[in-house]
């Protein structure tokens, strides 16, 4: 590897040496679990198998490998190229597709036929009745029409001749010798320094997790040319451009862990809670026979910080958090809903260890408590898809859902198992809100010495934590448009002028608080 010379005393610089073999060498990592669902697929004589996925050159990949495990040769076909089989010559006559699909059938013996982006062409009645034949044909040996495409959607009687096969996204073994060799390439252009050692890599390929494989490369590669070095703060400019990406998705954000329980005031019992859990992450925890934790669900009062003790728990455990937009769910289109909340569970196992918040629940799910005629059973649907999910998952995908009107979830998401824990957050007492004032004072960069918080405190019985907090936000507005500093009196004032909600809607808290008191877990 060559060196370079820095003029600051003489320290030594890595350069990144260019790749030994081309970008076109096969793929080095393949996922285990998916070869070998695909692999049971084709051993179970299915004849047509729908794969659904916009990374052609990965899915091959597999097809290629699996091909080179069981012996059984692989022929691609595409419309610009006709039919190929795989390390061999295309086939001479199979430009169009019936004239391909006439060639299968004469092919004897096994093989997997990988037929790209045939889906469109499933209308025309004799490309349909081709397909049937070779179906029937196919149901006694290992022979496979793989049908691979961004989107599917075959006519009734092929549907009913085929079966689904999930590719999802790459994980960091999948991603790791993409990772390295585009390092190696840029780091030879541009000839930039590298400090990171494997591990630090091995890191940057987790933080791709959750994106196709060639969006994750261009995003690291773009990352290097931005940042001009390989060293430790390139793996949070990955994990930043990538939460950017996933947020244009709009269904699974990745969150930046930007709280932890030093930004939340009591909740003493459940701060143990997840202390004592943190300890199941470990591999100490694990070798001891430590489950991982499942989830809580958080109810309370609005506006005491149930999102925040969301967010708080990625902190403490210094895993990533994301956050499911449970509204962004919900497809005008027949099956697509579930497909979307399918893959946003794939991503958060992908993302593995990771916490999963997901915003008001109900919001997504409060109508499978009903008869479904409101949405012709779609919400039953994807709750049956969710509570399958929580029951049977094996990765450290830690759900922490907050809820404002628990009565409106149906009660089989609330039964032991499900969650570990259900936590009531209620309205601060006057010690909490003590603690509150001294936080969020010296969030806005004031001395919380130099107000008289007690007084402040006993002012605000009954206010929630934001309530709290934009009494504080308030009191600035008005401090700086008297040109004074911010005071007790100010901040007083601004609190005589406000009606919190335990006023405003007092009947509905006192029945959210006389409700949980005998069904959950104070958080306090």
């Amino acid at each position: 590897m060559p060196n370079d010379m820095n003029d600051n005393g003489g320290r030594i610089k890595n350069i990144v040496s260019p790749p030994a073999a081309s970008s076109t060498q096969p793929r080095l990592a393949v996922n285990a679990q998916k070869h070998d669902e695909l692999k049971l697929l084709i051993n179970s004589r299915n004849p047509i198998i729908t794969v659904e996925t916009t990374e052609e050159d990965r899915f091959e990949g597999l097809l290629q490998t699996l091909s080179a495990d069981l012996g059984i040769p692989l022929f691609t076909w595409t419309i610009t190229t006709g039919m190929t089989k795989w390390k061999g010559s295309p086939i001479y006559g199979t430009d169009e597709l019936e004239q391909a699909l006439a060639n299968i059938a004469l092919i004897h013996g096994e093989g997997i036929f990988l037929l790209c982006d045939v889906a469109r062409y499933c209308d025309n009645d004799h490309v349909a009745r081709r397909l049937r034949d070779l179906a029937d044909a196919f149901r006694t040996e290992r022979r496979s029409l793989v049908i691979s495409a961004a989107s599917i959607k075959l006519p009734p009687e092929l549907e009913c001749e085929s079966v689904s096969f999930d590719l999802g996204l790459p994980d960091a073994n999948e991603l790791l010798p993409g990772v390295n060799q585009v390092i190696a390439q840029v780091g030879h252009d541009q000839r930039l320094p590298i400090t990171l050692d494997v591990s630090g890599i091995a890191q940057l390929a987790h933080n791709l997790v959750g994106l196709p494989e060639q969006e994750a490369l261009r995003t690291l590669r773009k990352c290097l040319l931005a940042h001009g070095k390989v060293d430790a703060a390139l793996i949070d400019a990955v994990l930043d451009a990538k939460h950017s990406l996933t947020r244009e998705d709009g269904l699974l954000e990745a969150v930046r862990r930007d709280a932890s329980f030093a930004d939340v005031a009591g909740l003493q019992h459940l701060r143990e809670w997840v202390a004592k859990r943190k300890s199941a992450l470990t591999p100490e925890g694990q070798r001891f026979g430590l489950a991982p934790p499942k989830g809580i669900l958080i109810t309370g009062v609005q506006g005491c910080g149930k999102s925040l003790v969301a967010r708080a728990v990625a902190g403490e455990w210094g895993i990533e958090l994301a956050r499911l937009d449970a509204g962004s769910l919900y497809d005008k289109f027949v099956g697509e809903s579930e497909k979307r909340l399918h893959r946003a569970l794939d991503l958060a196992e992908k993302l593995s260890p990771v916490v999963l918040w997901i915003d008001e629940i109900e919001k997504a799910f409060a109508s499978a408590g009903t008869s479904g005629d409101a949405d012709a059973g779609l919400s039953q649907r994807l709750l049956a898809t969710l509570l399958t999910w929580m029951q049977d998952r094996q990765s450290i995908v830690f759900l922490a859902a907050t809820s404002n009107n628990i009565r409106a979830l149906p009660p089989e998401m609330l039964r032991k198992g499900r969650f570990d824990e259900i936590f009531f957050v209620d309205l601060p007492n006057a010690e909490i809100r003590a603690q509150l004032f001294t936080l969020h004072l010296k969030k806005r960069g004031r001395d919380a010495a130099a107000f008289d918080v007690q007084k402040l405190a006993s002012a605000v019985e009954g206010f929630s934590g934001a309530e709290i907090e934009q009494a504080i936000v308030a009191g600035l507005y008005t401090a700086f448009s008297q040109k004074q500093q911010l005071s007790t009196e100010i901040v007083l004032a601004e609190i005589r002028d406000t009606r919190p909600l335990s006023v405003t809607r007092k009947e509905d808290i006192d029945d959210i608080r006389e409700w949980a008191k005998p069904r959950t877990v104070p958080a306090d």
